[in-house]
């Protein structure tokens, strides 16, 4: 029997520590969603950390306009973001990007649409 409480304290503590993670959005549950945004500091940040000079880009595709809501297509490959970048802003852990030109693009990795276009 008090196996059994502490194996029932050990998964309730548990649950407990995931859902704070989670709620803080520092855990491994953070979902990509199309309703994405970011300050323009963090947008600054992003484009700091992510665009490079020589750094390789793609031309758009025919017929493509960057902006939020469209649908990247599938020959555009999406990078993951460097984890410096993930841990000071850990809300775009889930997202890929994409250069366009001197475009940067944030990217919902699940359907390929843009959830964000930083210029410069």
């Amino acid at each position: 029997m008090q196996l059994c409480r502490h194996v029932a304290v050990a998964a309730a503590l548990l649950l407990c520590s995931i859902a704070a993670a989670s709620a803080a959005g520092t855990g491994p549950f953070l979902v990509a969603s199309d309703d994405f945004v970011l300050t323009g500091a963090q947008e600054q940040l992003l484009w700091q950390r992510l665009v490079r000079p020589n750094t390789g880009s793609t031309t758009a595709p025919s017929g493509l306009i960057a902006a939020v809501g469209a649908t990247l297509p599938a020959s555009v490959t999406l990078r993951a973001l460097p984890a410096t970048v993930t841990r000071q802003i850990p809300a775009v852990r889930p997202y890929k990007y994409a250069m366009l030109g001197k475009t940067l693009l944030i990217i919902n990795p699940t359907d390929r649409v843009i959830v964000d276009v930083i210029t410069h």
